[in-house]
Formats: C-alpha cells, sequence, structure tokens
C-alpha cells in the first residue's frame, strides 16, 4: 500500500521522509498550474520576526480547574509561567515565573488548595499553592508529561516520556517508579485501574492501581495521541449532567490522529491535502479522529493539530492549534454526546480499534458537520469546563484566557494573562494548517516524529525527527534530494501542502527556528557502559557520525537499499524504529544484520555485551 500521505508537514520532509526525486520535482513543477485543486483557507502570517529564545513546541493540555470550580490554573510553556485566575472576578491571582527552559505542561490539582505542574524540560513537578501563590519544585525524572491526583491515597502519579510510571506520597515517603514503554504521555485513575496513554502510538497502557502492568488497548493504525481524559459516564450523558471526577470513570477518551488517505497520487499541486470551506468532506492525508467509549469515533479533518480535549460529562471540546493563524477557520470543535440509542441507531457496528482491557468497542461516524465551532483570536492551545459550565479557552499567543458564549461559538470575556509576546514567524509557520488541512507539526508533533515508516514509489521512509537534527545538514530527506530550506519549502509547504507563498525572509525565520530547536533530553544511563560504548563508537562509527550533530552530511550505500543520507544520531533513543526504513525496531536491532550488515559498519568480533554497550552509548548521545 503505498503510503505518501504521512510525510507531508513541512518538515516530513526536511530530513527525509517526503523523498522525492528529483524526477518528481520536475513533475511537480510541471503540473504546478491549472490542475492545482482548491485550497482551504490559508494562513497570514502579519509579521516577520524570529525570537532569540524560540517559544518551545506546541503540546497543549495545560488548564485545569480547581475543587471550587472557579479557580482555573493555567500553564504557560513560552513564557516559563503559571497564572492561578478567578474566573468570576476576571482577576489574575499569581502570576509565577519559573526557571527559563521549565516549559510547564500538565496541571493536576489536589484536595488541599494545590496545583501540581509538570515541568516538561526541567524534570521536575513545581507545586503551587493556590491562596499564596508559593512554589516549590521536585525532581521526578527526565521528561514528565500526563500528571494525576490519586485523592485516595493523596499521591501524584506522573507519567514519563523516558518510559516510567512515578508515584509521589505528598505526605512523604519513598516514590515508587515503575518502568514502562518509552513516549508514555498522559495518565489518569480509575475505580481500580491507572491508565497511561503512549504519545505516538496513540494506544493506552492498562495498570493494577498496583501498578502491574495488566495490558493495552489495541488501536487500527491512528498515531500522536495528543490527549486522553476521563470520559464521562452513561448517566452523566444520558441525564445531562455535569462530568463525575475522574476515578468515577472508567474509561479515556481520546483525540488523536488518523491516516485518512494512506495512498494519494504523487506529483502536482495539494496531494498532501487540499480542501474547502466544507472542511468536513476536506481531502487531507490525516485526520484528527475522537473515540469516545461505546460511540462512535468521530473524523474531523478540520480541527489541524488536536492539541487538548476537554468534557464536562455531556460535551467534548477539541482544541485546533494548528487553526490559529488562520482567521476563517475555528480553533474549538465541541461534540455533543447524543444519547446512546440515538447515537448507536446511526452508527456502523465497525470497531474504533480501541479494545483490550477496561475499553468499549466503537462504532464510525466521519461526519463533523453537527460539532459547535468556536472562533477565539490568538492561538488555542488548551480548554476547559469550569463549575459553571463556561468553557474556558488558553491562548499562547496573546497570553488570554477567554470565556465562551453560552453556545461556545464566540468569545464572551476575555482574561488577558501576560504582556510580554511570544509570536515567532518560523513557529507559525511550522504549526499552521497550511491550506490542505495539515500542518508540518501534524507529522514532526511537538518538533519530533510520529514514530511511521511511510511505504513511497522509492521504497519505504521513516519519518525523521526536527529536534537538534537539522542545524547545517544540508541536503535534506534521506536521498539528499533538497538542497536547502527555501527549496524545501516552495516544494512542500507551498505545493504539496496547498500553503501560501512564503517570502524570503520568513523562509529564514523557519530556518532560524528549526535549526535552533533543542534536542529532547539524554536519558539516564550507566555511566561505566557508556564508557564501554563510546570506546567502540569512536573505532567503528565515528567516520561517519561525526560532528556536532554526528553525522557527516554524506550520502552512502550501507547495504539498505540504496544511497541514503547519513542521518543525525542526537536524540535517537527518543525515535525508534531506527534508519531510513524503519529495519531496526530497537538499537540493538541495528546491530543483527538486518540493517546493511558489514556494510553498516565493521562489526566483526563484537561480543553481545559489547553490542548492548555500543546500543547503551549511542541512546546517550
Amino acid at each position: 500500500m503505498n503510503r505518501w500521505w504521512k510525510v507531508t508537514p513541512l518538515l516530513a520532509v526536511v530530513v527525509g521522509v517526503a523523498c522525492n526525486t528529483k524526477g518528481n520535482e520536475n513533475l511537480e513543477e510541471a503540473r504546478s498550474g491549472p490542475i492545482a485543486p482548491t485550497p482551504g483557507p490559508q494562513p497570514t502570517f502579519k509579521t516577520t520576526a524570529s525570537l532569540s529564545t524560540s517559544p518551545p513546541p506546541i503540546s497543549g493540555g495545560t488548564l485545569a480547574v480547581g475543587n471550587d470550580g472557579h479557580t482555573v490554573v493555567a500553564a504557560d510553556p513560552d513564557r516559563d509561567r503559571i497564572y492561578v485566575v478567578d474566573v468570576p472576578s476576571r482577576a489574575l491571582k499569581h502570576s509565577i515565573k519559573l526557571a527559563d527552559g521549565s516549559e510547564p505542561g500538565r496541571v493536576a490539582i489536589d484536595t488541599k488548595g494545590r496545583a501540581h505542574v509538570a515541568l516538561r524540560s526541567s524534570g521536575n513537578v513545581a507545586t503551587i499553592d493556590l491562596a499564596t501563590g508559593a512554589v516549590t519544585e521536585r525532581r521526578v525524572c527526565v521528561a514528565p508529561r500526563g500528571i494525576a491526583y490519586d485523592s485516595e491515597l493523596d499521591t501524584l502519579h506522573v507519567a514519563c516520556a523516558e518510559g516510567m510510571l512515578v508515584s509521589i506520597p505528598l505526605a512523604g515517603g519513598e516514590l515508587r517508579r515503575i518502568g514502562l514503554d518509552r513516549d508514555v504521555r498522559d495518565v489518569m485513575l480509575t475505580k481500580k485501574k491507572i491508565l497511561v496513554s503512549r504519545f505516538r502510538q496513540a494506544d493506552v497502557l492498562v495498570l493494577s492501581r498496583a501498578g502491574e502492568l495488566e495490558g493495552k488497548s489495541a488501536t487500527r493504525g491512528g498515531n500522536l495521541g495528543w490527549r486522553m481524559v476521563a470520559a464521562p459516564t452513561e448517566a452523566a450523558a444520558e441525564n445531562e449532567q455535569t462530568s463525575p471526577p475522574p476515578e468515577d470513570s472508567d474509561e479515556p477518551a481520546i483525540i488523536s490522529q488518523h491516516p485518512t488517505n494512506p495512498g494519494p497520487t504523487p506529483g502536482g499541486v495539494g496531494y498532501y491535502g487540499s480542501g474547502s470551506t466544507d472542511a468536513c468532506s476536506a481531502p487531507t492525508i490525516t485526520t484528527t479522529r475522537l473515540d469516545i467509549p461505546g460511540r462512535q469515533s468521530i473524523l474531523i479533518p478540520p480541527a489541524v493539530l488536536p492539541v487538548d480535549l476537554a468534557t464536562n460529562g455531556r460535551e467534548y471540546a477539541i482544541v485546533a492549534a494548528g487553526n490559529g493563524h488562520t482567521s476563517d477557520l475555528p480553533q474549538v470543535f465541541v461534540h455533543r454526546v447524543r444519547p446512546k440509542a440515538a447515537d448507536l441507531s446511526s452508527s456502523s457496528s465497525s470497531s474504533s480499534g480501541f479494545g483490550g482491557p477496561g475499553f468499549g468497542g466503537f462504532g464510525t461516524n466521519i461526519d463533523c458537520t453537527q460539532m459547535a465551532k468556536g472562533f477565539v483570536p490568538g492561538q488555542a492551545v488548551a480548554a476547559v469546563f469550569d463549575g459553571d459550565d463556561q468553557l474556558i479557552v488558553q491562548s499562547r499567543e496573546p497570553a488570554a484566557l477567554y470565556i465562551m458564549t453560552p453556545d461556545r461559538q464566540r468569545v464572551w470575556k476575555e482574561i488577558a494573562l501576560d504582556s510580554d509576546s511570544r509570536e515567532d514567524t518560523g513557529h507559525a509557520i511550522f504549526h499552521s494548517n497550511s491550506g490542505g488541512f495539515l500542518a508540518c507539526a501534524s507529522c514532526h508533533a511537538e518538533g519530533g516524529e510520529d514514530g511511521r515508516t511511510w511505504t513511497f514509489i522509492e521504497g519505504d521512509r521513516r519519518t525523521p525527527s526536527m529536534r537538534g537534527t537539522i542545524a547545517n545538514t544540508a541536503p535534506f530527506h534521506w536521498d539528499g534530494t533538497m538542497k536547502d530550506m527555501r527549496h524545501l519549502v516552495d516544494h512542500v509547504f507551498s505545493t504539496r501542502m496547498s500553503g501560501p507563498k512564503i517570502d524570503d525572509a520568513q523562509v529564514e525565520t523557519l530556518k532560524t527556528y528549526l535549526f535552533k530547536m533543542p534536542p529532547p533530553p539524554k536519558l539516564e544511563q550507566d555511566l561505566a557502559t557508556v564508557e564501554r560504548g563510546q570506546a567502540l563508537f569512536a573505532q567503528r562509527c565515528a567516520s561517519c557520525h561525526s560532528g556536532a550533530a554526528l553525522t557527516n552530511n554524506e550520502t552512502h550505500d550501507v547495504g539498505t537499499g540504496g544511497a541514503f543520507q547519513v542521518p543525525s544520531l542526537v536524540g535517537v533513543a527518543w525515535r525508534a524504529p531506527f534508519l531510513h526504513n524503519g529495519c531496526a525496531k530497537t538499537m540493538k536491532d541495528r546491530f543483527i544484520g538486518a540493517c546493511g550488515g558489514e556494510k553498516h559498519g565493521d562489526l566483526t568480533g563484537l561480543t553481545t555485551a559489547q553490542v548492548s554497550d555500543l546500543s547503551t552509548y549511542v541512546e546517550s548521545l
């Protein structure tokens, strides 16, 4: 099956995913006139600005409401601040500055008047006294992501992306650490289970409350599970009650992305995505999908970059950050849960793909026309329902909260959070719906990659990461067919993705933003093992994987089916499967012959222990 689709975003191309040959590039140029399909609404970049300290990639999901129903806590990763807001008075009670580069993310609020915030880049959890604004921090892990509060045990559960669930007794005591798969994201508590989502796989790990892994959900091929939240109970949905505490819900709802067109015809304008104002039927390659337990899966093509999901028991609000620079497009999509009998009567019997311990089945429905569509200024990144059933939306730029009208479609009141502008044109281009109902970040989520290997005419190609891997590494693509950033923007963003023309100054801001994107955090490895592996690497690998980016920028045939660019090894541990075709599911698999054999480095005489040492060192880079 031909899967051109997922390489689309501007940088799915940058280091190798789009992998077009020069012949295909000429074909695009020849067809770039009258056959062009109608694009959807296109973004507008009003200014050309490049910040000295780039904003982090958008992760979303940075709002929580307190137990009183009217105190809202907003994390601001762009400014390294946490805001405490009283909604009825629209008063900013506290604006708390964290250390630069902390990148505050998910928020959990306990029963004792404290908010706990996962600091994605510092490895800490910040605890804020909501009354005084006093803040303390404690080191938890390398990359904290999701966070949940267990009221019965007065304990925090933190999902750490390096593959760990850390449980922190707030009254003091020893931390519990449970090893899991890498790339975990959100954590949710039910009456009997702990659920932990994984980002790129868009599945859910199911643990007992004692921390024993019991299984995982299955998926239907979707990926990038942006947000997992507690689904309303059936009684809440049927009786139009507000959402119960998460522990009263046994199953999650998940917003993710879905491969709606895995085999588009290559060549020409708009073959990654195009559209119209009737975006529910827009022809695009990757589509937002809402999975609700026991109900229909809903495909929402116009909701580009679905970075947050909120529910009040009767409605689900999806935040589409990718629409932030296109004023004609909504950034909030609200799905109202229908009575189950009516819902099931119109759904198919096919499964949405979520199943396993604690998960119900789904039907399928691709109609999003009945959703309420909310328009807000700025760029939305999070949403929450307060105790008065008001939908509150957070904007990253400008920094503000918007209280929506009861129909969820317009802003009723605004609460300013900070006046410091974090507008960066490169950041905006990277995260914007191009006009084809997808963004660069649709594949390069959070600046990384989607975990997939796509099948092209030329063969399989792995989505590359942008995090610390592309500065001064031109030509781009696995095949080295994109000579520079100007070439890349013209052929991918403005052509295949149906995007607007980008001038030279704007291209330069995108280049600056991508080149400055920091690598992912380093894994904590055994020092002695790393040192042994480093010596082996210097002897057998460093002639190609050299320099700051750990690549010599050359193209070589290493026995994997052709000549390919030497990839950067910066942060490689975070992006399995490895190599251009994903032939190595683990780092050790790279050394067993399936990925080039003797042509890909001299492994003669290496023992199993030495291969393990070498793998550990490479994963420490």
